[in-house]
């Protein structure tokens, strides 16, 4: 008779193993759980609770803000990573952006839903949905081959290591002459926030603004259409627009010393009133920060066109 070879039982994981996978699965996981959050802002929709399904967006927005930032401090930057972001976003803010307006618009109060003009509209918004989640696909799908493109180039201009010159502190507009630290278009995120502008003034100018057939939210469907088609251009245009990279945490390239008192207890202060802001008026605050957002486009591609012409990029 032939004997059973015995089977070696497999080795408990120690301690270390598992910071280890939690160090490589976190990242992914605020990827997910951002995921869940825009799926969830659907389901919100389908039952006409549109708060919560604003709500479930800026949640998602966060954890998108989060995820790439744990990533690089974790040291768990990978290719998986960086598309499973990218289909997330488009799902996130591609898709369910479009799917939420167009539902608060569908439960808007009309006089005759069956009318040929309120048929029409219809079509209008949902062709403008259609615009803006084909744009946001086309943004996403543009910074996915320039990340693959600069990551062939450091590569192929990669030198070997040598004696490294001291750090010499920049000037104040330094970061701001570099162009390759702008985005090209607003980003997905924001462009979330730019296509539920519509359906946060509602929720603003409600107490004010009755729903009533004959008040200002009967053209709230031509308002959302062109919102989606104007943000729509907006990210998918060749416009310079400021980016978070500009400010950099090392003081040699950045006038901003993160680690100072000063700056900790400023940033403290409008973390505090940024949260009191969000947990008091949540609408509000968004609609602001597209306000300030976009005042700055036109202020970035002057800074774009004019200082940096004058800098010779890095």
């Amino acid at each position: 008779a032939f004997s059973r070879p015995h089977s070696r039982a497999p080795a408990a994981m120690s301690l270390g193993d598992l910071r280890e996978v939690a160090r490589w699965c976190t990242p992914s996981a605020l990827t997910m759980g951002a995921l869940l959050s825009g799926l969830s802002g659907v389901r919100f929709a389908a039952e006409e609770d549109f708060s919560s399904s604003v709500l479930c967006i800026m949640c998602a927005a966060v954890l998108d803000g989060l995820d790439g930032h744990v990533a690089r401090y974790l040291g768990s930057c990978t290719k998986l990573g960086f598309e499973l972001d990218s289909l997330c976003d488009l799902a996130n803010f591609g898709v369910t952006p479009a799917l939420v307006v167009y539902f608060w618009s569908k439960a808007l109060p009309t006089k005759d839903c069956r009318s040929e003009r309120c048929q029409s509209e219809q079509m209008w918004l949902w062709a403008a949905c259609c615009a803006y989640t084909g744009s946001c696909a086309f943004r996403l799908a543009r910074f996915n081959v320039a990340g693959h493109a600069a990551e062939m180039d450091h590569a192929y201009l990669e030198t070997k290591p040598g004696r490294q010159r001291p750090p010499v502190k920049k000037a104040v507009w330094h970061n701001f002459h570099q162009r390759k630290m702008y985005f090209h278009g607003v980003p997905a995120p924001v462009a979330a926030a730019y296509a539920l502008t519509p359906i946060m003034l509602h929720f603003c100018l409600a107490p004010w603004v009755p729903d009533q057939h004959n008040s200002p939210w009967s053209f709230g469907r031509r308002g959302a259409g062109w919102t989606l088609l104007l943000t729509a251009f907006l990210m998918i245009a060749p416009l310079p627009t400021f980016s978070s990279k500009m400010l950099k945490t090392d003081a040699s390239d950045s006038h901003l010393r993160s680690r100072h008192p000063a700056s900790l207890a400023a940033k403290a202060a409008c973390g505090a009133f940024f949260a009191v802001l969000c947990w008091r008026h949540p609408f509000a605050l968004v609609l602001l920060c597209n306000l300030m957002h976009l005042v700055s486009i036109p202020v970035s591609i002057l800074v774009f066109y004019t200082v940096s012409n004058g800098a010779h990029d890095d």
